[in-house]
Formats: C-alpha cells, structure tokens, sequence
C-alpha cells in the first residue's frame, strides 16, 4: 500500500513554463491528501521560490535538488558546498568569466550576470539576481550555500570540479547544470523523509522526469518515469506513464490504484 508519495516540480507536476499544474494533477494532489496519502514536492528550487499551489498542502518538501529537506520548518536532512569550495569556486567564476549562481536558504546571488544563466533560471521563473552594488559578495557568501548554478553543460562537469572536493554537478538542461553538494541527492533527502514519517522503501512512490530525480526514483518502492522523461529515467523507472501535457501523474495513479 502506497503511503507516501514524492513528487518533482519541472517538467512532472508542471509543463516547463506553467505556473500551475494540469487540473488532472491538481485533483489527484488533493485526492492524495484526502485519502490520507502524504505527498512530497522534490525539486532543485529554493524553498521560497517553490510554488504553492490551491488547496495543496505538502507534507514535506525537498529543495536544492536534495541538499535541504523540510518537514513543514523542521529540517530532516541538510548538506551544504564546503567554504573552501565557495572560495574556489568564486575564483573560478572571476577568472574564467562565468558565473556561478550561488544559492542560500533565502535567497540567491551571482557575481555578475550571464543570459544563458537567465535563461536556465527562467524556466522556473526566476533570475540570474547578481550581487547588489552596496553588498559585499564575500559576505554574502559567508552562510550556508546549498547548490549553485552555472550556464555549462553537465559533460564538461570535469572541467569546472577538478580540485573541488565537496562538489559535483547535475543537469538536465542542455546549457546549464546545478552544482550541489557531493553526496548529496533527491534520493537521499527521500530516505531521510521516510525515515522521519517511519515508512518503508515499499510504501513510497515517485515520479520524476530529468536525470537529477534518478537516485530520487531508486530509494521507493515504485518508480514512475513521466513519458517525456530522459531515457535514464525511463529505463530506471518501474513504470512509464502519459506525459506532463496528457495527465501523466493522474493517469499512473490510477494504473496502480493508489486512486480510484
């Protein structure tokens, strides 16, 4: 019996661009809730930049791709980039002219500003904010830093991480990729969730459709790879359903009677 269900936000519960979920999905979300199933939002989204939609109400949330997971404001699981890696990396940004789009809990700021960078942001509709004029970076910088993000492909990852020793890269977006700490994962943040609620690999399910959700999809029981999903997911996933523009979410819940 599913008890538990975990979600990705770009591309799964929200066609790249949309501000809000099919109306399938919006109805399976609160039918989840009402018979008693909890349900995730897991994302590479800060939690002030997660959107909250009517009538839904999230159990727990996973951010930064899985650096910071929330019960409501309890913390159940955190991992942060490393300052000697901050300092590295701002070096880097500076003298190869590329920022890194660095993110804390409230906020985020990058050294200067790159349109492949905005371009990446907007898809969840936010932006590549670069460090006010009156702030110090440095000081910016001097707090936790869950995931940073930067307009270089994923397959060039070894270019950016050598020498970096609490780093490594993901990515789904053919210009731009997140910067997270090592170790760190959707997938670990979903253990840490579970093991908060007390409930089995057995009883969870997910769905996920982009690269960055595999090892999300390999801590449940049941995994669902969106039909417009990378072949990775596809392949690691128990069952493909419909698309995030044909009621994928709403169609696979039915598929396994988790609803009627």
């Amino acid at each position: 019996m599913i008890k538990i269900v975990f979600f990705d936000m770009d591309g799964t519960l929200l066609d790249y661009g949309a501000d809000m979920p099919s109306a399938s999905t919006m109805l399976a979300l609160r039918a989840l809730q009402d018979k008693g199933v909890k349900i995730v939002v897991a994302t590479g989204r800060p939690p002030y930049a997660t959107p909250r939609f009517p009538g839904v109400e999230w159990d727990a949330s996973i951010h930064f791709n899985g650096s910071l997971a929330l019960v409501h404001d309890t913390i159940v699981h955190e991992t942060t980039i490393s300052p000697a890696d901050i300092e590295k990396l701002r070096h880097w940004s500076k003298k190869n002219g590329k920022p890194v789009l660095f993110a804390a809990k409230q906020e985020m700021r990058a050294p200067f500003f790159d349109p492949l960078l905005e371009e990446y942001m907007a898809i969840a509709r936010q932006h590549c904010e670069v460090i006010e004029p009156e702030r110090d970076l440095e000081t910016f910088l001097d707090q936790p830093i869950y995931q940073g993000m930067i307009a270089m492909p994923v397959t060039e990852k070894e270019t950016l991480l050598d020498g970096l020793e609490s780093v490594d890269m993901v990515g789904w977006y053919p210009t731009a990729s997140d910067l997270v700490p090592k170790g760190s994962s959707k997938g670990a943040s979903v253990q840490k969730v579970l093991a908060y609620f007390g409930f089995s690999k057995a009883e969870a399910m997910a769905f996920g459709d982009g690269d960055n959700d595999l090892e999300m999809l390999q801590a449940v029981g049941l995994p669902v790879s969106m039909g417009n999903a990378t072949p990775a997911v596809r392949q690691a996933a128990r069952f493909v359903t419909r698309s995030v523009k044909a009621d994928g979410i709403a169609y696979a819940l039915r598929h396994f009677e988790v609803l009627a």
